[in-house]
């Protein structure tokens, strides 16, 4: 079965009726034997009455002054007997000859007649003292009876038998009409069963429905696709809810990968289309001799260019998937900072850059040391890169707490409030007031971000009043 409701109706029917069957088989049980031993107790109480009077009739019987009498009272006692267990009154005696038979119209001797009870039941009735059937009573009863035989004694001899029998047609209607109530309950609770669950399921199912449908769309390229939420906030609920949350996370990736894609054939691009124009113009002669040297140095400077984005990209690829050396090690952050600021003086110089150090003398930090000092560097070179002519730069180093505070600020133009959020995107450059220099590859902030959290700490950006600061901290491990 692929249908859903199919499956969860067949469950939930079959639920239903096999716990109907149990109860129901369980309820018509008690009732059958409650009727059952109803009805013996009504035999045994007839029995035993029937078994006194007839009795009480064969000990005086043989009186001449009171046959005629105590025989009209008999069958009067006989008939009341029958006709109050509505059943039917067989006596006979020891021999088996049957005397008397007692019903609800009345008591009727049998004397004048050669008919016996039957043998099997005198029998086991004269052996026993009692005798238990449900029968037709051997072919005296037209229909099923509850036969219960008591032996008649009397001064301590059998003188004869009594078998009251009542129709067992009371505990089959019983039974029958018990029956029919639970088929009827059954197919009612199966009807409202169906219901249920057409409402059930289609609630279970329609938000199923709904993040397949989205599914197929994504798998055809719709990346904006989204599942509806349901209405109740339950499990469905949250189920669809990070469907969708999934969704613009996979929608944020393709657009990320276009935008990976587009950046890196611009960066590509436009070195390339120079390398090539240029070493055209000195095959065909265009640049002349005297000029080859200079247009050569500009193809060396576009490929060292192309150098630092391979470079760039490779250290992304390998921090993105783990393969970067997570070993860590002892380092002296100060002294990697003075290092840093040493490998920029010609271009601080250049600028006329003013630069201020507060960094203690040493400060000893457990880093994986070649990618801390390639977040440390990218932070100091982005600051150099973008600050004017006789601008400020200002380096901070301190503990504070249980952590490790890096800032840098410089002065020059801002980053828009609204482009704050991208600074740290791959391929991201901001406005073109910022990105005057064209050296560039966009992956450095994202490089740095990603090497601080994999060390556990948090890095974020701010700007305004002609200023720029980045500030990471990272927790002391020594």
């Amino acid at each position: 079965m692929k249908s859903l409701f199919a499956r969860n109706f067949l469950i939930y029917a079959m639920v239903i009726v096999l716990g109907f069957a149990i109860l129901g088989s369980a309820f018509i049980y008690q009732v059958n034997r409650f009727a059952l031993e109803e009805k013996q107790q009504q035999l045994s109480d007839a029995a035993e009455r029937a078994v006194q009077s007839t009795a009480a009739y064969f000990e005086t019987r043989d009186s001449a002054d009171w046959m005629d009498k105590f025989n009209t009272n008999y069958k009067i006692a006989m008939h009341l007997l029958a006709a109050d267990c509505s059943g039917t009154i067989f006596v006979g005696d020891a021999q088996g000859k049957l005397l008397f038979i007692a019903n609800s119209d009345g008591c009727y001797s049998q004397m004048n007649n050669d008919l016996t009870l039957p043998d099997v039941a005198m029998t086991d009735v004269i052996e026993d003292g009692v005798y238990a059937q449900s029968s037709n009573f051997f072919g005296f009863l037209a229909t099923q009876n509850y036969v219960l035989g008591q032996t008649v004694v009397s001064g301590g001899t059998v003188k004869g038998a009594v078998f009251v029998c009542v129709p067992a047609r009371s505990t089959q209607i019983l039974f029958l009409n018990l029956s029919r109530v639970f088929i009827l309950m059954t197919l009612a609770v199966l009807l409202l069963t169906l219901i249920a669950t057409i409402l059930v399921v289609r609630l279970t199912v329609k938000p199923l429905q709904n993040m397949a449908t989205a599914a197929r769309r994504f798998a055809q390229g719709d990346y904006s696709a989204r599942a509806p939420l349901p209405k109740y906030q339950d499990e469905l609920y949250d189920m669809t809810l990070s469907f969708n949350r999934m969704a613009e996370s996979m929608q944020n990736a393709e657009e990320t990968r276009r935008g990976l894609i587009a950046s890196v054939s611009h960066d590509l691009r436009t070195p390339m289309t120079t390398i090539a124009g240029f070493v055209d113009g000195i095959l065909d002669g265009t640049i002349k001799p005297e000029k080859q040297d200079y247009y050569l140095r500009i193809i060396s400077d576009e490929i060292k260019r192309l150098g630092r984005l391979a470079n760039s990209m490779l250290a992304v690829s390998k921090l993105e998937s783990g393969q970067q050396n997570a070993e860590k090690t002892i380092l002296d952050v100060s002294e990697m900072i003075r290092r840093i600021v040493i490998g920029f003086e010609q271009p601080l110089n250049a600028k006329h850059i003013e630069l201020e150090l507060d960094i203690p003398e040493q400060e000893i930090l457990r880093a994986e040391r070649d990618s801390f000092f390639q977040a440390v560097y990218n932070l100091i070179d982005n600051a150099v890169k973008f600050t004017p002519d006789k601008g400020q730069i200002s380096i901070y180093l301190a503990e504070t707490g249980n952590k490790l505070q890096f800032n840098i600020r410089n002065t020059g133009s801002e980053i828009p409030q609204d482009k704050l959020k991208f600074v740290f995107d791959r391929f991201y450059k901001s406005d073109t007031s910022r990105n005057r220099n064209s050296t560039g590859s966009g992956l450095g902030l994202y490089i740095t971000k990603t090497v601080i959290q994999q060390h556990g700490g948090d890095i974020f950006v701010r700007s305004g009043d002609g200023q720029t600061e980045f500030c990471f901290t990272v927790p002391l491990e020594r």
